[in-house]
C-alpha cells in the first residue's frame, strides 16, 4: 500500500532535481564559465521527463529547470536593484518575476516535448528539435534577454563556435541539448542492457564535424589578417552610472573624456568610439553635439558617440557619427528597448500603478536604418543588449555592414556576471556574420573582436582608459557568412520539425 505523502515527496524531489539541473547549466555561461558542464547537466532533466506522468508534470519540471537556470544566471538583476537603492523586496520581486517569465518557455518545451515525443532512436533528436524551435520562436517574437540560447554556454571554445557562420545561432544549442538527451537515453539503455550505439555515434560525429570545420576556418585566419590596418580608439571612462545625469558631475565627466582624448597616441585615429549615453546632457540632433564636434575638429577624425536624444516629439537612445568637420553625418536610434528600463509595457496601468509613470519612456528606432559609412568601412550600430538578438546583427550584415559597433553602458551592474554575459554574446555575433565587432562600454568590457571571434584588443571591466586598436583595412569576408546571406534556416527547420511532431500525434492510431 502506498504511504500517504509519498507522491508529494517524490514530486518535490523531482522539482528540486529539475531546479538543480537548470542552475548547474547556468554556470556554463560567462562567469563562472564552466562550459563543459552544459554537455551533461541537463541529462537528469531528460530522465525526469521520461518518468513524468504526462505533459502537465513535464511542463512543471521544465518550468522549475528554467527558473533554476534564469534565477542563477540573472542573479545580478537583484544586485542592480540594490545598487540603485531599491528595497530588498523590490529587488527580489524583480529578479524572481524576470526569472519566472523567462522560464515559461522551458515549461513549454517540457510540455510539447513530452506530449509529442516519438519512441526509439528519434527521441533525443525530437527533444532537441522542440527545444530549438521554442527557443527560436521566443528569441524572435517575445521580449526577453536571450541568454537561454544554450549555444552561449560554449563561449570559450572558439573552434566549436565557427559552425555558427553556417548554421546560425541555434545550431550549437541544438547539439548541446541533443548530447544531453542522447546521454540520458544511453544510460537508460545501459540499465536495461539494451545499448544502441547509433545515437552516441551520431552526436560524436556531429561534434567532430563542427570542430573540424572550426579548425579549418581558424587555420586561414593568420593569412587573412595580414596587411594594412586602420586605427580605432575606444574610450572607457568608467563614469559612475548613478552620477551621470547629476548636474553637479557634468563638468567632471567632460574633463574625464578630455583627459582620455588628450593622451599621447602613436598616430591619428581614423575613428574614435564613445560609449552608450556617455554625455551628461540630452542631445538635440538637429543642433549638433558641440563638445564632440570640437574634438572631431581637433583630432581630425570621425567620432561615434552614444547619447540620449530628442527628435521632434520622441526621445531615443541614439548613436551619432560625427565627421572630422564636426557635422552629424548619420544617426542610429536603438531598436530593441529594455522593458521597464527604456520603455514600459502596459503603460495604461500607470493610473493604477504609480511607479509605471516614473519609468523609462524612450521610443524605438525604425527596424531598418541607414548604415554608417566610416573610414573603417560600412558599419552598423547596436546599443547595449541589442547584441543579444542575433536577427539584428544578421539583418545589418546582410545589407552590407562589415563592422558592428556595440555601444553599451554596463555600469548599472558593476562587477557582477551581467557585463561578462553581455560581452560574450558579441563573440557570437562576430562569428555568425563574419564581421568585426567593436565594443565600447562605459565601464567595460571594451574590445575589438575579429570575424573569427578572436578578441584582438581589450580593456578589462572597471579599467579606465583608452584602447588604441587596429582593424584590418581589407575585408576577409566580403560576402559575409552563409547565415548572414540566408538567415536562420536551421531555427526555421527545427520549427517545421516540431510542427511535424505535433501533427504526427494527431495521426497516431
Amino acid at each position: 500500500m502506498r504511504r500517504p505523502g509519498k507522491g508529494l515527496r517524490n514530486n518535490c524531489l523531482a522539482l528540486s532535481g529539475a531546479l538543480a539541473c537548470g542552475s548547474l547549466t547556468a554556470l556554463a555561461l560567462p562567469r563562472p564559465g564552466l562550459c563543459l558542464l552544459a554537455w551533461f547537466s541537463l541529462t537528469p532533466l531528460f530522465a525526469l521527463w521520461r518518468r513524468s506522468s504526462g505533459w502537465r508534470q513535464a511542463a512543471l519540471l521544465g518550468l522549475a529547470a528554467g527558473f533554476g537556470f534564469h534565477g542563477t544566471a540573472l542573479y545580478w538583476i537583484y544586485s542592480t536593484c540594490r545598487f540603485a537603492g531599491l528595497a530588498v523586496f523590490v529587488g527580489v520581486l524583480a529578479w524572481a518575476s524576470l526569472a519566472f517569465f523567462m522560464a515559461l518557455n522551458w515549461g513549454l518545451i517540457g510540455a510539447l516535448g513530452r506530449w509529442a515525443e516519438p519512441k526509439g532512436a528519434l527521441r533525443p533528436w525530437a527533444w532537441a528539435a522542440v527545444w530549438t524551435a521554442v527557443t527560436f520562436a521566443c528569441e524572435r517574437w517575445t521580449p526577453r534577454l536571450c541568454i537561454d540560447m544554450l549555444g552561449y554556454t560554449q563561449w570559450r571554445f572558439i573552434s566549436l563556435l565557427q559552425v555558427s557562420s553556417l548554421a546560425g545561432p541555434h545550431f550549437l544549442g541544438f547539439v548541446v541539448v541533443a548530447a544531453n538527451a542522447v546521454g540520458e537515453g544511453a544510460w537508460d539503455e545501459f540499465q536495461r542492457r539494451k545499448i544502441q550505439w547509433i545515437n552516441p555515434c551520431a552526436i560524436l560525429l556531429l561534434i567532430a564535424g563542427s570542430l573540424g570545420y572550426g579548425f579549418a576556418q581558424l587555420a586561414r585566419r593568420s593569412a587573412a589578417m595580414s596587411g594594412s590596418f586602420l586605427r580605432v580608439e575606444i574610450l572607457q571612462p568608467v563614469v559612475d552610472q548613478y552620477q551621470k545625469f547629476d548636474a553637479l558631475y557634468a563638468r567632471r565627466i567632460q574633463d574625464n573624456f578630455a583627459e582620455l582624448l588628450s593622451r599621447p597616441r602613436a598616430g591619428a585615429a581614423d575613428l574614435v568610439v564613445w560609449p552608450e549615453t556617455c554625455l551628461p546632457d540630452w542631445v538635440m540632433a538637429r543642433q549638433g553635439i558641440p563638445q564632440v564636434a570640437a574634438w572631431a575638429r581637433k583630432l581630425k577624425s570621425f567620432q561615434l558617440v552614444g547619447a540620449v536624444s530628442q527628435d521632434r516629439d520622441a526621445s531615443h537612445n541614439s548613436a551619432f557619427l560625427i565627421s572630422p568637420e564636426g557635422q552629424v553625418q548619420a544617426a542610429y536610434h536603438k531598436r530593441q528597448l529594455v522593458p521597464f528600463g527604456e520603455f514600459v509595457p502596459f503603460k495604461f496601468l500607470g493610473r493604477f500603478i504609480g511607479i509605471l509613470d516614473q519609468m523609462g519612456g524612450l521610443a524605438p528606432g525604425a527596424a531598418l536604418q541607414p548604415l554608417f559609412e566610416t573610414p573603417l568601412g560600412t558599419a552598423a550600430a547596436g546599443i547595449c543588449y541589442e547584441a543579444a538578438f542575433p536577427r539584428l546583427a544578421r539583418s545589418d550584415a546582410a545589407r552590407g555592414a562589415r563592422l558592428v559597433f556595440n555601444l553599451t553602458n554596463d555600469g548599472w551592474y558593476k562587477d557582477t556576471w551581467g557585463p561578462y554575459q553581455h560581452f560574450g554574446v558579441n563573440i557570437y555575433r562576430a562569428i555568425e556574420n563574419r564581421v568585426t565587432v567593436v565594443r565600447c562600454g562605459n565601464t567595460g568590457i571594451s574590445a575589438v573582436i575579429d570575424p573569427w571571434g578572436v578578441v584582438t584588443a581589450q580593456l578589462a571591466l572597471g579599467q579606465r582608459g583608452r584602447l588604441d586598436a587596429r582593424v584590418p583595412s581589407s575585408d576577409p569576408f566580403p560576402r559575409r557568412s552563409f547565415y548572414a546571406r540566408h538567415g536562420d534556416w536551421f531555427g526555421g527547420l527545427c520549427l517545421m520539425a516540431m510542427a511535424a511532431l505535433v501533427l504526427a500525434v494527431f495521426w497516431r492510431p
